[in-house]
């Protein structure tokens, strides 16, 4: 399995590090890789064969071979088992005290109110759009639940746009998001396509 970096975090280090934020960067960083370690976990326990990891601004991302092809079930296990890490985390700094317990609080908290969110490719979207799958319908319902992520992004932006400078960085992992999704939706017949030859060949 291959584990990286996505690009757009390392402004956003650089940014950290610049500004004197160390201790800052090391939390969220050190947050963010028990969250993925939470979807890895999950991810080895239902035995979906896992390609690569890569850490996002968000959480993560598992690329994961014929992830749709995979129960229902599965996938809700592994979508909300980085949240369930997180929690665990923020549980742990709420009830035992140690340096920088305030700064983890806030971070993991930040982590769960974002990755809960109804739309994709967030742990919550994902769950959601398992949820809502009936059989033979994957893919109609991922698409729809991609419209439904994009103009929610759309709508998000626009409102966030209106408190301008405060809202920059947060514009940007809006955007961020809406760029992957519109991506996902453009490939979208090409990924469907590619599941059914390996279903095919299955059988």
């Amino acid at each position: 399995m291959k584990f990286r970096l996505h690009p757009v975090l390392l402004p956003i280090f650089l940014f950290l590090i610049v500004t004197g934020e160390i201790a800052m960067y090391a939390l969220i960083f050190v947050s963010l890789l028990i969250h993925e370690a939470g979807h890895l976990i999950a991810a080895y326990c239902t035995g979906m064969r896992v390609r690569s990891c890569i850490i996002m601004p968000y959480g993560g991302e598992l690329v994961i071979s014929n992830r749709q092809l995979e129960p229902k079930k599965n996938r809700i296990i592994v979508a909300l088992s980085g949240p369930l890490a997180t929690g665990i985390l923020l549980v742990v700094a709420l009830f035992i005290p140690f340096p920088g317990d305030d700064h983890v609080v806030r971070i993991q908290i930040a982590l769960l109110l974002l990755n809960l969110l109804p739309i994709l490719p967030l742990d919550g979207g994902q769950a959601i759009c398992a949820l809502l799958e009936t059989d033979g319908s994957e893919y109609r319902t991922r698409a729809l639940f991609l419209v439904h992520s994009i103009f929610c992004i759309s709508v998000a932006i626009i409102l966030l746009s209106y408190s301008i400078p405060k809202t920059i960085p947060y514009i940007f992992l809006a955007l961020f998001l809406l760029i992957q999704n519109i991506s996902a939706f453009r490939f979208r017949k090409y990924e469907r396509a590619y599941a059914e030859i390996k279903l095919k060949r299955l059988t």
